[in-house]
């Protein structure tokens, strides 16, 4: 295993830990536990069986795996980063629909 893999499979573990930690605090949910813990398994298994990824990348013309593997991190990145957007706009709004009611209310 190369250096590259043995740090890659040493941050997966310990992502899923760190979810298992905000599970255990019901931080989050169970279902999106159970996503979080497959998204990392997943990752490990790339970062040991990155042959396995092959015929993949030469199904969509892509040279390497690693380029495969970034461009799908890019995308979940995104996704995760509109999502969160959304959740902190819609935490903005319940934030002043409380705000303004209290101020209402006092006033």
């Amino acid at each position: 295993m190369i250096p590259l893999q043995a740090i890659s499979v040493i941050f997966a573990l310990f992502m899923l830990y760190i979810a298992r930690i905000h599970h255990k605090k019901e931080h989050i949910e169970t279902f999106e536990y159970v996503l979080w813990a497959f998204i990392w398994v997943a990752f490990m298994f790339a970062a040991i069986f990155p042959q396995t990824f092959q015929g993949i990348a030469e199904t969509l013309n892509i040279s390497r795996v690693f380029d495969l593997l970034v461009i799908i991190g890019m995308m979940i990145l995104t996704f995760l980063t509109f999502q969160n957007r959304i959740y902190f706009k819609r935490l903005e709004k319940k934030l002043e629909n409380v705000i303004r009611k209290r101020a209402i209310d006092e006033g």
